[in-house]
């Protein structure tokens, strides 16, 4: 075996380890561009320690890699085999609507006891090219009258892949029960419901569970072409971890479906 005592002796060594395995260019770049722009969202947001579990089920893309006698070139993604969902194709929507315009609507739907007491304003960790501005995406704090303490609200609008094969995966992910990959308290486990059934297919999902003291309720809605995610915590911790910043989220379920469902989101 190669004595690993340079940097060249081990980067010769990887070579030959993976000289058999193709590198699927193809897959790769299809699957960045369809998820990409949900996902580069979420994580700007900071979307929450549960939020964690939301970002990884927008889309994980597990790649597949068999043998073969050396790597294969790149090339640019066109149409993918019959059996991939085709590239993600952003279009404009109501799901780009400002921030500032996103704030002026919610505060027509909040309880009057309710009251946004900050949000971001700004991107600062926009791509390159992007403006930083936000678009379809609010993280701010809220509070109640009865001053228990200040929880945190996020709300998404989202465009959904028009691929047949791509929304059906989504829609698994989104509007389905199978929550076993979230983490919560075993002596609180998660409560989710399936709602808003059209041709036999649910619409909407509602969660709420606890971990860690947090207590976390999402709805997820769709309508149209696009997505409405609402989620509210009692965290104002970025990632929405401990320590609990109230003893319960600043919103109720109702609220949040309310708010979730409200067609003002989708009035350009």
């Amino acid at each position: 075996m190669t004595d690993l005592d340079s940097g060249a002796d081990l980067h010769a060594l990887m070579d030959r380890a993976l000289a058999d395995l193709p590198t699927p260019t193809e897959q790769l770049h299809a699957g960045a561009l369809r998820v990409g722009r949900p996902l580069r969202r979420r994580r700007r947001a900071g979307a929450a320690a549960v939020g964690v579990a939301v970002v990884a089920a927008l889309a994980a893309v597990t790649v597949p890699f068999v043998g073969g006698s050396g790597p294969a070139p790149g090339q640019v993604a066109t149409d993918p085999p019959a059996n991939q969902p085709r590239t993600f194709v952003a279009h404009p929507g109501w799901w780009d609507m400002p921030v500032g315009e996103m704030h002026e609507r919610l505060l027509t739907l909040l309880p009057d006891d309710v009251s946004i007491t900050g949000y971001e304003r700004v991107d600062t960790d926009h791509a390159p090219g992007e403006s930083a501005a936000w678009s379809g995406v609010f993280a701010g704090t809220l509070r109640d009258t009865s001053d228990i303490g200040p929880g945190s609200i996020e709300i998404f609008l989202t465009e959904l892949p028009q691929d047949p094969t791509a929304l059906a995966d989504v829609r698994a992910q989104h509007l389905s029960c199978d929550l076993d990959d979230w983490t919560f308290d075993p002596q609180h486990p998660p409560r989710c419901r399936n709602g808003d059934f059209r041709g036999g297919r649910p619409y909407q999902r509602t969660v709420t569970l606890t971990n860690d003291g947090i207590t976390y309720t999402e709805v997820r809605r769709w309508t149209g072409d696009g997505e409405i995610y609402a989620a509210v915590a009692n965290s104002t911790q970025r990632k929405w971890g401990p320590p609990a910043s109230a003893a319960r989220p600043p919103l109720t379920l109702p609220d949040l479906v309310t708010i979730a469902s409200s067609s003002s989101w989708v009035t350009e």
